[in-house]
């Protein structure tokens, strides 16, 4: 039977990709590569986060889908390293990022949506597991003698 290992990477098409490039380098993607634009005015980058990489394409002809519902993408999420969702939001304001709503409580974590310059859901998620616990500091006290 067939065994997936893991999710190589997302292919997004988008309609400025410089401004899609700098929203993602401000959420701390790293640009791989960029070519483009070629004959058609194709403009392609690849982005790393982590193992994983975001493929983004623009081409002049490349439109919003501009409806609600739409079939395609829904969003993705990135899991996020912080030791807590107030530094994620604080870290994302500082950057000229808005984030769309109040952080989510979910079974193992806590989530902040975003839309990218094309309108794309994006999820930050920051897992519960994450989190520092908080440290036990033990008093010792000294024998009188």
């Amino acid at each position: 039977m067939l065994q997936l290992k893991a999710l190589d990477h997302v292919g997004l098409k988008v309609r400025d990709l410089d401004k899609t490039l700098h929203f993602y380098q401000q959420l701390g993607l790293t640009v791989l590569r960029t070519k483009g634009p070629d004959s058609a005015g194709l403009r392609f980058a690849v982005l790393q986060v982590g193992s994983q990489e975001l493929n983004v394409s623009c081409r002049p002809d490349y439109m919003s889908q501009g409806q609600d519902n739409a079939v395609g993408i829904d969003h993705f999420c990135f899991e996020v390293a912080a030791t807590s969702i107030d530094e994620v939001v604080a870290s994302l304001k500082s950057a000229g990022i808005e984030v769309s709503g109040a952080p989510m409580e979910r079974r193992d974590s806590t989530a902040l949506l975003l839309f990218d310059p094309d309108g794309v859901k994006v999820e930050l998620q920051l897992k519960n597991s994450m989190i520092p616990a908080p440290s036990t500091a033990s008093t010792s006290q000294g024998q009188k003698g």
